[in-house]
């Protein structure tokens, strides 16, 4: 009966029925969308491919707590890649290949004193180069270059020895495998999935407890809902306490443990409902070391690892080692201070929680329970401190307790009330030269007002971010209140090409709104930043007893690559909102009409990413 149904489905989408039955049935979900447009191949529309299905919630926080406590996790991509050696490997490369002054213990070590809490390693990269023992190539560390030792295995068993979780990068997309194809009907590929179980067995009954895999390559649609969900059910039997990235999908919501946003931190909002996340940007100027000095400054990792902690999620910072096996010894010495600085206010990273504050003028916000952890990356020119919205209606807006983290008793701040905001009058000048932590303790759980004011200082520059000036309006999809089952919030996937966004918008009835602050009249040009892959439907945006229509055009896909991460996003301007008297204003988005192939190929209306109104000349 199987059979027959499955032959009817491919006669339907015009698969020859002299051929069906030979073909591979973990591609029966591509199959079966193969005459749908491109951005509609992939796992869209597909159960999540979850990654602990039926484990209790209690069970899940025992298992995340480990890792998503960890906060600070080191990337190293390394073997024996060149410049433009991410993909091919030439046999001259592997016979130079011989890092004999790797030192596991010493890397551990460096890694800890630097503030890091786990390592992930490259165990297998796009070029399909192993850097471990693996019985199943000979394009492996031991057979193919002169080193002859497994670093895996010296690194699984230094993490072992000083405390340190242990994660592993593993790559679906094998150029050098011959049983690999991006392209579906492949006759070879059930070969190149068993090659992927085999080699994933071993890296999970060798090398010990292993705190994550994290998968890459995942973007193609050969890497089927049946395959990923056949490969993760063994990776769970073999250790069922590791967490699993949501690339062991295709970055869905719901898809692996925690989510997984490439060089840029998404803006966080009310939206995740306890998702885990994480955030790998690289220190190093590419993944893999390549012998220039262009690595970042010790204060652009300092705000990486406080905007991702404050937001809820981790930093997984990559740099990589040198092909003699060493850590990159100036990104080392660059990150030395960050290592004094974690010593020093750790307790305001590590374990903690996403803060209560959407955006900050002048830093973030981290919590832990009842206490709340300030940090101060713009210090106060005059000495005075307003933190926005906490608590209103408590007395002392329910603090017990202000001090400055790693100071005397001597420094001193002194707080006061104000309406819905708190005044902090802190000492004239920084009391740390890298970052000031405040810490706040409450006689209960933060209540925030996040309703959005004008930017009084610009974002912080990052790959992606929104072009949005002192002044304006910064509606980001993470702030977004949302109404309905379907439309929800997207962490964003690869590279700044999808950033944070509003998708699922496949129900005419589900919309979103935000709530402004208006202190003074004013006129703003209103902008709306979405991308959509067809002629989708049309859009209304409300505010201000104002309506704005938009019809959803194609806004194309980013470099040309056929992936639904690719999302080449663009900003419209939709006309101008004058505001005759200060007051709360809402900004809401409706769909007008949603067309039913969009809803079909399960895009829905588009994919929205913020709104901006900007304040007129």
């Amino acid at each position: 009966m199987q059979n027959l149904l499955i032959a009817l489905l491919f006669a339907a989408i015009g698969v020859p029925s002299i051929a069906w039955a030979q073909l591979d049935p973990l591609e029966a979900s591509a199959r079966a969308k193969a005459d749908c447009p491109w951005f509609a191949q992939f796992m869209a529309g597909e159960p999540v491919v979850a990654g602990f299905p039926g484990e209790s919630e209690a069970d899940r926080i025992k298992r995340v707590k480990p890792w998503a406590d960890a906060k600070f996790g080191l990337f190293l991509h390394w073997g024996p890649q060149r410049a433009g050696g991410e993909y091919v490997i030439s046999q001259s490369v592997l016979n130079e290949f011989n890092p004999v002054e790797f030192d596991a213990e010493q890397w551990v070590l460096t890694a800890k004193d630097l503030g890091f809490k786990y390592m992930v390693i490259t165990t297998k990269h796009h070029a399909g180069f192993c850097m471990f023992d693996s019985d199943y190539t000979e394009h492996d560390i031991i057979d193919a270059t002169p080193f002859g030792r497994d670093p895996i295995k010296e690194l699984a068993d230094a993490c072992a020895k000083h405390d340190m979780l242990l994660g592993f990068y593993y790559s679906v997309w094998d150029i050098k495998h011959p049983g690999y194809s991006k392209d579906i009907g492949s006759p070879d590929y059930a070969t190149y999935q068993q090659y992927m179980i085999d080699q994933t067995t071993e890296l999970l009954t060798k090398y010990g407890p292993i705190a994550t895999l994290w998968m890459d390559g995942e973007w193609v649609n050969t890497w089927t809902f049946e395959r990923a969900s056949q490969y993760r059910d063994v990776v769970r039997k073999l250790q069922p306490n590791i967490l699993l990235v949501d690339r062991i999908g295709q970055r869905r919501l719901g898809d692996g443990d925690y989510g997984s946003s490439e060089n840029f931190t998404p803006y966080i909002g009310d939206n995740l409902n306890g998702r885990l996340w994480e955030s790998c940007q690289r220190f190093d100027g590419r993944w893999f070391f390549t012998g220039k000095d262009d690595s970042q400054s010790v204060q652009w990792a300092l705000h990486n690892l406080v905007d991702t902690a404050a937001r809820g999620g981790n930093l997984l910072l990559n740099m990589g080692p040198t092909p003699e096996g060493l850590l990159p010894p100036k990104s080392v010495a660059k990150l030395k201070p960050l290592g004094a600085w974690l010593r020093k206010y750790g307790e305001a990273i590590y374990g903690t929680q996403r803060g209560p504050h959407y955006l900050l003028d002048w830093g973030n916000c981290t919590r832990r329970d009842n206490t709340l952890y300030y940090f101060i990356a713009d210090w106060p020119q005059d000495g005075m401190l307003v933190i926005r919205g906490l608590n209103e209606g408590k007395p002392n807006a329910g603090i017990k307790k202000m001090e400055l983290m790693g100071e005397s008793s001597t420094t001193s701040v002194s707080f006061e009330q104000s309406g819905s905001d708190v005044l902090v009058r802190v000492p004239n000048a920084p009391v740390d030269p890298l970052m000031s932590v405040l810490k706040v303790q409450l006689d209960g759980l933060p209540v925030v007002d996040n309703s959005l004011r004008p930017l009084a200082v610009p974002l912080r520059p990052q790959q992606g971010n929104a072009k949005v000036n002192v002044g304006d309006y910064f509606l980001s999809a993470a702030f977004a209140k949302i109404h309905g089952d379907d439309l929800h919030f997207s962490l964003g996937a690869g590279a700044g090409g999808q950033r944070e966004n509003l998708k699922g918008w496949t129900n005419p009835a589900d919309w979103a709104e935000w709530e402004i602050v208006v202190d003074q009249p004013g006129t703003y040009e209103l902008r709306v930043n979405y991308t959509s892959w067809m002629d989708s439907g049309k859009f209304v945006v409300e505010v201000a007893g104002k309506s704005f229509e938009q019809v959803v055009t194609p806004t194309g896909k980013l470099r040309g690559r056929q992936s639904p991460f690719a999302a080449a996003f663009n900003t419209v301007t939709l006309g101008q909102v004058h505001f005759d008297q200060p007051g709360r204003y809402q900004v809401t988005v409706k769909a007008l009409e949603i067309d039913p192939k969009a809803i079909q190929y399960d895009q829905g209306l588009m994919l929205l990413r913020e709104i901006i109104l900007a304040k007129s000349k």
